[in-house]
């Protein structure tokens, strides 16, 4: 038992260490982008020997890694809560939807750059792309919530591609002005009412 009790006192000190990094690295990328800090940098800034760093993360790459999926799982978590109101069509849903998703990113700039940020390698891009179908599926329910879809084959894939949309001018946006303006806020709930209106008529059955 003592044995146990002395093993678990590391394995807690090294959680608590990776969480000071992840957060650490979060409130640096509040005023920094991703490619002007090391992971030494981080490593200071949360008091953690730069060495105990290293053992935790093989580079500031695999970090930012860690600190995106935390991200990630409180984005969906996010978009699982039903959204305010009765909406009275489909496509208002896709607005509260979008605005939800910038509020989180304008609270977390770390999170817009990670997520959107026009300096995330393609490797992390590529990782954001499978939190992005998930985030398709929760727009498809939030709109089945309170209206009847059609059943159109692969229909999830198509509410993907509407965020991927979105994406794409939240992108823009911060290469533009460094962060989701409002105009592009409403570039990117249009962009994704009109491709999503190819498929579906402008008013949908409302659910019992």
């Amino acid at each position: 038992m003592l044995l146990a009790t002395r093993r678990s006192v590391p394995r807690k000190r090294g959680l608590a260490r990776r969480s000071r990094l992840e957060e650490s690295a979060r409130e640096l990328l509040k005023d920094h982008e991703l490619d002007t800090l090391s992971l030494g940098d981080v490593a200071r800034h949360a008091g953690v020997p730069v060495s105990s760093a290293y053992h935790f993360y093989d580079d500031i790459r695999d970090l930012y890694a860690a600190l995106l999926a935390k991200i990630q799982e409180e984005a969906l978590e996010l978009h699982r809560k039903p959204l305010p109101g009765v909406p009275r069509t489909w496509p208002e849903v896709v607005g509260k939807f979008a605005r939800a998703g910038v509020r989180f990113f304008h609270a977390d700039p770390a999170a817009a750059r990670l997520m959107v940020g026009p300096k995330t390698p393609a490797d992390l891009k590529l990782r954001d792309r499978a939190n992005d179908i998930a985030l398709g599926r929760l727009m498809e329910e939030q709109i089945s919530r309170h209206f009847v879809l059609p059943p159109i084959p692969s229909r999830s894939r198509i509410f993907f591609r509407a965020v991927e949309i979105a994406d794409l001018m939240f992108s823009l946006s911060m290469v533009e002005y460094g962060r989701i303006t409002r105009e592009y806020t409403d570039e990117a709930i249009r962009a994704m009412v009109a491709y999503l209106g190819s498929y579906f008529p402008a008013e949908l059955p409302r659910r019992k």
